[in-house]
This record gives structure tokens, C-alpha cells and sequence, in this order.
């Protein structure tokens, strides 16, 4: 059985203390935009909870609604897709009309648990329906865990982190989480490329 994640204070705790002593700056590690991206969190929240402040009171209803219409949006800018299109494909997929489909999208209404289920798997969500439940400071830590793992040296390598961490760019290397193995795989190649071409001249 998974141990539970340590609580996001002794996490912050935990990467404050990794960031010092690997001389870090702390604004690239703790990416606000990234991390708001990742957790479909508003900026201002993951940056108030990252500052130590306690979570804000909100409902479970209010949640889900706006992290479905902030999924909706990002979605939106990300693919370049008109909104009518998205909707006609999300109303395919839920089995609704393309109406109720825009309002659920636009957080005007609340999703059923299928419906919610059904919202996870078309923007690949994987922690499922969890990810739109979860407290504020829940999601924003399960997020950290990764970076923290990375920094402790307990995370699973992956090629870009391998060669990053080998030639010093730390902060490469925790940018690097959010490319498939594959770009990282291509992206590792192309440096270690320029760098061989680099020695080879001196």
C-alpha cells in the first residue's frame, strides 16, 4: 500500500530546505503558472499557499466547477480548438446535448459523477475524478511531490533529468518533468550533442 504524501507545510518544508541547499531560486522550482497549470488551481491560490497561507474555505461544488471550467480554458488556449467544436466533442463523449455540455464546461453547472468521470478521461486527467475533489492544498501538494522526489533523490530518472543533474543544470532538469520520456529522451541527445561539438573545438 502507497504511504500517504507528507502534509504541504512539512513538503514545503522539505523543498525550502532542498532549495537552499542547492543554491536553487525558489520562484523556478515553485513555477506558479506550472503548478497552476498542473493542479487547475487560480495562480493567486497556489501562490498564497505557497507562501505558507492556510487554504481558503470554498465548497466541494464551487471546486469541481471551477476546475472543469479552468481545465476548459486552458484546454481552449492549448489546442487553438473553437469552443463550439469542443463542446460538440465533449457532448459526444457524455452523451448530452451540446447546451448542457457548454455549461458544464463554462462551470454554470454541476457534472454528475459519470459525467465528471467521463471529464477526466477526455482532458487525461490521471488521478481522475480525485483531481477536481481534492482540497486546494491536497492537489497543490500532490503536485509537489514529484519536484520534491527529484530533489531528494528518491524520483525515478528519466533521460533529461540523467543528464541534466550530470552536467549541473539543476533547474533544466526540474523543468524537464513536464516533457513525455520522449522529448526528454531527444531534447538530452540534442545537448549532449552540442556539448561534444563544443569540446571537440577547444
Amino acid at each position: 500500500m502507497n504511504e500517504s504524501p507528507p502534509p504541504l507545510p512539512e513538503t514545503l518544508a522539505r523543498l525550502d530546505a532542498q532549495i537552499a541547499e542547492k543554491s536553487l531560486d525558489r520562484g523556478e522550482v515553485l513555477d506558479t503558472r506550472a503548478l497552476s497549470g498542473r493542479t487547475a488551481l487560480p495562480e493567486g491560490e497556489v501562490r498564497a499557499l505557497l507562501d505558507g497561507e492556510a487554504p481558503r474555505d470554498d465548497k466541494v461544488d464551487d471546486r469541481i466547477r471551477g476546475r472543469v471550467r479552468t481545465l476548459y480554458e486552458a484546454y481552449l488556449a492549448e489546442s487553438g480548438r473553437r469552443p463550439a467544436d469542443v463542446c460538440r466533442e465533449v457532448a459526444a463523449r457524455l452523451g448530452i446535448s451540446d447546451k448542457w455540455a457548454r455549461s458544464l464546461l463554462n462551470g454554470d453547472k454541476m457534472p454528475n459523477v459519470p459525467d465528471l468521470t467521463r471529464l477526466a478521461e477526455f482532458f487525461h486527467i490521471d488521478q481522475g475524478t480525485k483531481f477536481f475533489t481534492d482540497p486546494a492544498a491536497v492537489a497543490l501538494n500532490g503536485a509537489l511531490q514529484r519536484t520534491l522526489r527529484e530533489l531528494e533523490g528518491t524520483a525515478e530518472d528519466g533521460p533529461l533529468l540523467k543528464f541534466t543533474t550530470r552536467h549541473g543544470v539543476i533547474t533544466l532538469a526540474l523543468r524537464g518533468r513536464r516533457l513525455t520520456p520522449r522529448k526528454q529522451e531527444a531534447l538530452a541527445l540534442m545537448l549532449e550533442s552540442l556539448l561534444s561539438g563544443e569540446e571537440a573545438e577547444r
